[in-house]
């Protein structure tokens, strides 16, 4: 049964009123932005997309929702064991299912990343960390013969991350390579050398790490991994540097910068120690709306509304892309809720702040961050005819001062209101030929309405 999305009534309910507006004189409030397809568009202005689980049975409709709500990338985990789950001679593989899912994403108007999840039972001791050195050629052709399959039409898949939190430690064994970064070193440059082989233009990803909640903490993540690597030598082997950020750690990188652009900050502060410039890519980003029992955070529905517009504008900010929401969807027995649709594709009040403020992100142009008078931020993005502002109180009411008389302001459930200068909604109450809007934590989008022939911003 299809979903109804809050938006899409309001959708209607815009209509008629931009209909209104016109015959009373005034402007519509502006259309959705269309996005052109990503082959066919620039990677720093199309930057945004979302986590899908491959559960078959939601895939393809959760991947249609949140192509409508403005995503344009997904990621979704491989594992080599359920392609090749036997070493033969020749090799045989198993390639409905990846086919299925990668042609779902496609279908839907997403384009993937592929990441490389975990490694044939046959080839390695753990899930997801050193190869056998005797199966070093063997891990090498399943690359050539992976990427020589979906680098083709109908699949065309660039950019190919090499494993998930490599920087994990879990278990006797370790569930990725965790303390032994020099391993990674060295299975990157395996990858690195098969695919390039087939695609020279692929984009290869060192797996998205955590980088947080690190073993001396009581958690599972080295913190000297990124260094033992780099330090061992993986420079040459990837072309982005791929990690993750959560709001629970947030107070770590704050001092390098707001948010997720302080994280971003650091890596590429660390990278600059060995002598390399990376592009970053953030290939995990998200809050849940539900723990399990005894976790001493608190979540709720409104806390991950009210991050999504501020995460994903502060990461267009710092120049990282792309940039992937965990999750789409909410996976059945996990002890966290991370989904902006629920297991039945119902939409959480994060969906709606996502659906709301992806028109202001996608597609525009990162152009200046505003001054606001108090505990706030503003950004403007510029579009091709007209320009848009994210804008949020980090504490108290501050105001932001906007050089218009009239725009157009969403909140973070997709509703528009036309506010303008002198009115109740302009919060210094003067008719001074600008608008001046009261910030609350509840972020809101800005669309100005110029005059003709106006510069934008």
């Amino acid at each position: 049964m299809p979903v109804t999305l809050r938006n899409h009534r309001a959708v209607a309910g815009l209509i008629l009123l931009a209909g209104f507006l016109l015959l009373a004189g005034c402007s519509p409030p502006p259309p959705p932005l269309e996005t052109p397809p990503i082959g066919e568009a620039d990677l720093s202005a199309n930057t945004i997309g979302v986590y899908l689980y491959p559960e078959d049975d939601i895939l393809g409709p959760a991947a249609e929702i949140m192509h409508d709500a403005g995503a344009r990338w997904t990621r979704s985990w491989f594992s080599w064991n359920d392609i090749e789950p036997e070493l033969t001679d020749p090799p045989s593989y198993n390639w409905a299912a990846t086919d299925a899912r990668l042609l779902s994403a496609r279908q839907a108007g997403l384009e993937p990343i592929f990441l490389l999840g975990g490694n044939a039972d046959w080839a390695s001791d753990t899930f997801c960390g050193p190869i056998h050195p005797d199966r070093h050629a063997d891990f090498q052709r399943f690359l050539r013969d992976l990427v020589t399959r979906y680098s083709a039409p109908p699949y065309s898949i660039r950019l190919w991350e090499i494993y998930n939190e490599p920087d994990s430690v879990l278990g006797p064994q370790g569930y990725c390579f965790g303390t032994r970064g020099a391993e990674y070193a060295t299975s990157l440059r395996l990858a690195y050398e098969a695919i390039k082989e087939v695609d020279p233009a692929a984009v290869v990803l060192f797996g998205g790490i955590s980088y947080d909640f690190f073993l001396d903490e009581g958690g599972r993540f080295d913190p000297a991994f990124l260094d033992d690597a780099l330090a061992a030598g993986a420079g040459p082997y990837f072309d982005v540097l791929a990690f993750h950020y959560y709001p629970a750690f947030a107070d770590r990188w704050n001092d390098y910068g707001p948010g997720v652009a302080g994280k971003a900050a650091y890596l590429r502060s660390e990278l600059a120690r060995y002598g390399l410039e990376k592009p970053l890519a953030l290939t995990e980003i998200g809050q849940p709306t539900r723990g399990p029992q005894g976790d001493p955070s608190s979540y709720s529905e409104i806390d991950t509304a009210r991050f999504v517009a501020p995460a994903l504008t502060l990461a267009r900010t710092a120049g990282i892309a792309p940039i992937i929401w965990f999750t789409a969807v909410d996976k059945p027995n996990e002890p966290y809720d991370y989904g902006l649709l629920n297991a039945d594709l119902a939409p959480e009040p994060g969906m709606l702040a996502y659906r709301a403020v992806l028109p202001a992100l996608q597609g525009g142009r990162f152009s200046e961050e505003l001054g606001v008078q108090g505990d706030g931020r503003a950004y403007r993005f510029l579009h091709e005819s007209s320009d848009a502002i994210v804008a949020w109180a980090e504490a108290g009411a501050p105001t932001l001062a906007l050089d218009t008389t009239e725009a157009w302001v969403v909140d973070r459930l997709g509703d528009a209101r036309l506010v303008r200068d002198g009115l109740a909604s302009d919060a210094d109450g003067r008719s001074d030929g600008a608008l001046t809007l009261k910030l609350s934590l509840d972020p809101i989008v800005i669309w100005p309405i110029h005059a003709p022939g106006a510069a934008d911003g």
